[in-house]
């Protein structure tokens, strides 16, 4: 399959209203936005909790 095609492909998905290459970036996404969360929620908690140990 040559490069062309393979563009060919994608510009066509991408288009497509149920494209497989838009869902896949939006679960990667999706998972990284609750892996934030995870992780974030309790280090700002930490933080604040140590801002306020310090004064």
């Amino acid at each position: 399959m040559s490069i062309s095609r393979l563009a060919a492909a994608f510009l066509e998905d991408v288009n497509d209203e149920d494209s497989v290459i838009i869902n896949f970036f939006q679960r990667i996404l999706n998972g990284m936005y609750k892996m934030i969360l995870l992780f974030g929620i309790p280090y700002m908690a930490y933080l604040l909790f140590h801002l306020i140990q310090q004064s």
